[in-house]
């Protein structure tokens, strides 16, 4: 019986998930977001281009409207492999350059890439279901409003419709969640396919956007378990031949793994490195400074630099005095004697400055829409950031949910505390497994929340906490089912007491 409850509620998830994504994005006139520079990145290794626009319409590519339709070129076969890395965007966007070729489209259009990225989500996310097995019927119907309410939110739903890797981002995620949760029930009989998976949906991830690299050890771990878990049965969990036979055939993957990830990494920050490490220092470490000038030498940077101070990359030429990023000055005084390591050994040094960036962060946390124009300058009459096609849940977090540095420390530790507490009184391999999914989801989560006032200064800080966000979401479904789980088995002992 309760495996026909799970298979049913499974199907009328994937059904409501169908319904939300169609009314969110696929109804006129229909949403996206406009690019803010970023698209440019994504177009030069995926064979788009933009088409050729007059000066007077450039509304019409950044910032205020949506743009949808792209030049389709020729690409490089090696990317697909990721002998020269790239991002996995790549996958997605080359199924719907194909969809476009076969409909007859003379162009490339991020509507029909929204709707690949739709089958996606939507399919990672009922594997969730599915494979979630919570054991209680309250739990499961719980969970199913709670991931339909929260994790279909149309402000994450909204960047589908675009070229930003926040889509793949939290596929790749979704999906790697869904694989482990594959495997957690298959302790017994997890063969190769069900790895194959973990490891596909890794890249899938990791491949999403720069960002994701500090992800890279918990992802790491997570397939050296599922190794584990293979093999356990086979060999014995105590034996040298589990252990030898399950590191050996994890180490191929793990070396792919990491070549993609750090390949990808140098080759994004190359390009856009330039752009962040300006924003590091003078839209961050020398905007929140009391003496510029004592913090450019900590850095080892020339004194005179502290004129630029307050200021991020993105302004035009006149506005700087003498640094404008990309100068042949800049490049040589700036680009060529600052690094990502001595920005944090920098606050590693200052913690005070450290607190007082991530004090900053916090205050940017919990949102997700943003003010970039959501529709086609064809389909309004003016430029709009307005969304609310099912978003109540995120306007409830940005209104509600405590903006502040002690509120999400106070909450993790908490957190913690309890996945702690149920690791410990685990016994079943499964079990234990689905913990540390669930840890690797908080780390994940943790890790992310530094990197934008570390790595951008105070640019963009709301949009590069978007997988913060969504892992914090997360992390509050798996808590209110852990709670009422909890409620559920209390009832029952005391329903057998009786």
């Amino acid at each position: 019986m309760k495996e026909y409850f799970t298979k049913f509620s499974t199907i009328l998830f994937l059904i409501c998930s169908v319904i939300i994504v169609t009314y969110v994005l696929f109804i006129p006139p229909r949403p996206g977001v406009a690019d803010q520079g970023d698209f440019q990145r994504v177009l030069d290794v995926t064979g788009l281009k933009e088409k050729e626009i007059l000066a007077e319409d450039r509304d019409l590519v950044f910032f205020k409207y949506v743009k949808s339709e792209y030049i389709m070129t020729p690409i490089n076969p090696l990317r697909f492999f990721g002998i020269i890395p790239t991002t996995s965007m790549i996958y997605p966007i080359t199924a719907a350059k194909l969809l476009c070729r076969i409909g007859g489209f003379n162009f490339f259009n991020t509507e029909i890439l929204a709707i690949i990225y739709a089958i996606m989500y939507i399919t990672a996310l009922t594997l969730c279901i599915k494979w979630y097995r919570p054991g209680s019927k309250p739990v499961i119907i719980l969970n199913f409003f709670l991931s339909l309410f929260i994790l279909l939110d149309g402000n994450y739903l909204v960047w589908f419709n675009s070229l930003y890797g926040e889509p793949m981002m939290i596929i790749g995620l979704t999906l790697f969640i869904a694989s482990i949760l594959n495997v957690s029930n298959k302790t017994r009989s997890t063969g190769n396919k069900d790895i194959f998976l973990v490891v596909i949906s890794s890249f899938l991830f990791l491949g999403s956007k720069i960002q994701c690299i500090t992800a890279l050890p918990f992802v790491i771990f997570m397939i050296v378990r599922t190794f584990l878990l293979k093999y356990s049965t086979q060999y014995g969990n105590k034996t040298e031949k589990y252990y030898g036979k399950s590191f050996k055939n994890a180490l191929i993957p793990i070396i792919l793994l990491v070549f993609y990830t750090l390949g990808f990494f140098a080759q994004i920050n190359r390009t856009c490195g330039v752009d962040t490490k300006y924003n590091s220092v003078f839209y961050g470490i020398l905007m929140d400074s009391d003496n510029p000038q004592r913090d450019l030498q900590v850095l080892g940077l020339s004194t005179d630099m502290a004129v630029e101070a307050g200021k991020h990359a993105y302004l035009p030429e006149n506005e700087y005095k003498k640094y404008a990023p990309w100068s042949d000055i800049t490049k040589k005084e700036f680009n060529l004697k600052i690094s990502n390591l001595k920005i944090i050994r920098f606050y590693l040094k200052n913690p005070k400055r450290l607190i007082q960036g991530m004090e900053y962060t916090a205050s940017q946390s919990f949102t997700t829409a943003n003010f970039l124009g959501k529709y086609k300058k064809t389909d309004v009459e003016e430029y709009t950031y307005f969304f609310s096609r099912f978003t109540l849940w995120s306007e409830i977090r940005s209104k509600y949910f405590p903006k502040k540095l002690l509120f999400i420390i106070s909450y993790y530790i908490i957190f913690l505390i309890v996945v702690f507490g149920k690791y410990v009184k685990a016994q079943k391999n499964s079990d234990k497994l689905r913990i540390e999914l669930v840890l690797a989801i908080a780390t994940i989560g943790i890790f992310q929340f530094p990197m934008p006032y570390l790595g951008n200064g105070r640019a963009d800080t709301a949009k590069q906490l978007f997988l913060f966000n969504y892992t914090f979401d997360i992390l509050i479904i798996i808590l209110v089912n852990y709670m009422s789980l909890s409620i559920v088995n209390f009832k029952n002992r005391l329903r057998k007491s009786d």
